[in-house]
């Protein structure tokens, strides 16, 4: 039972003892004589009365005295009721919850400020790598494509190999870019509106190529009517490609890999069913940032590969 009402319910016998003395000065007038019943009621609403007005007031007093966490007072100060020391734990723990979200607000803003600086260093250092990969670029490019001089062919494979771990660092470097980019806010995202099913068959040539490549087979299953979600279409299909290109390019020789296409609540998912491991690269961190941008999630296990994108239903969808 909860203490208000214990309290409440201490006030019913006294209640009692109100009609009960209305009724012993009725009759406790001349000629009149109080009936046995009465007397008996009234010692007995007194009686009880006196039970649970004290255990109520013993029960209540141990509590605050629990929650006050009682000691002796310092030498020469006033002494201090319950009450008093509750009001005092209570606006220490007030002022202590006060600094800590004070101080979490400051970590907020400065790990916010680093990774703003992170972000910049990241921009500068991706900028200047393309630069210097430029520079490396361009004379390997003259060499194999203009001879100056008869090449053996070790030569040109080692200057072809040259090229290409330097067009491969140049595409991380760009992925990098768009990394810091999205961090910074430079490039705003699109609102252009989209169906799963469109994405999917514009993708379907390219990732059947890719499971092809890997010596699995790939099977489509998209449900029939999915509602349409928004995003830069351009961006998010090259992320899509990304992510899933390489779920399917990762699975186990010879398996059967099953793409969904699904509802999950409020979400469009994409999900990729296939035995095998994903090595994370540079391109793949700037698609799943690409997803996360547009408020969606990427999960990835030993199973295969999620993608969800938030949904925008329309009457029109809900229909069609």
């Amino acid at each position: 039972m909860k203490v208000s009402h214990r309290l409440y319910l201490t006030v019913t016998p006294a209640i009692l003892g109100v009609f009960l003395v209305a009724g012993l000065a009725y009759w406790g007038e001349y000629a009149r004589s109080a009936p046995g019943l009465v007397v008996v009621l009234g010692a007995v609403a007194v009686f009880a009365s006196l039970v649970l007005t004290w255990a109520n007031a013993r029960d209540v007093a141990r509590r605050i005295e629990r929650l006050a966490g009682v000691s002796p007072p310092p030498i020469g100060t006033a002494p201090l009721d319950e009450i008093d020391r509750i009001e005092r734990t209570v606006d220490r723990l007030s002022t202590e919850v006060e600094r800590a979200e004070s101080s979490r607000v400051g970590r907020e803003q400065v790990f916010e400020r680093r990774m703003h600086d992170y972000a910049v260093l990241l921009a500068s250092i991706a900028d200047a790598s393309t630069r210097r990969l430029e520079e490396v670029r361009l004379p390997l490019h003259i060499l194999l494509d203009n001879h100056f001089g008869e090449l053996n062919e070790n030569q040109e494979e080692m200057l072809g190999a040259a090229r290409a771990a330097a067009e491969a660092a140049d595409a991380d470097m760009l992925s990098l870019r768009q990394i810091a980019a999205m961090e910074l806010g430079e490039r705003p995202m699109r609102h252009d509106r989209m169906k799963a099913a469109e994405i999917i068959e514009a993708l379907r040539a390219l990732l059947l190529s890719t499971a092809d490549s890997a010596g699995v087979t790939l099977e489509f299953e998209v449900a029939p009517v999915l509602p349409a979600f928004r995003g830069d279409r351009v961006r998010l299909q090259e992320a899509l490609v990304t992510l899933l290109r390489g779920a399917v390019g990762s699975a186990a020789d010879g398996t059967q890999v099953r793409l969904v296409v699904d509802r999950a609540g409020a979400m469009i998912r994409f999900v990729v069913h296939a035995a095998g491991t994903t090595q994370p690269t540079v391109r793949w961190a700037a698609a799943v940032r690409v997803v996360q941008a547009h408020e969606g999630s990427v999960a990835r296990g030993l199973d295969g590969l999620s993608i969800e994108l938030p949904m925008d239903i329309t009457a029109r969808d809900l229909i069609t």
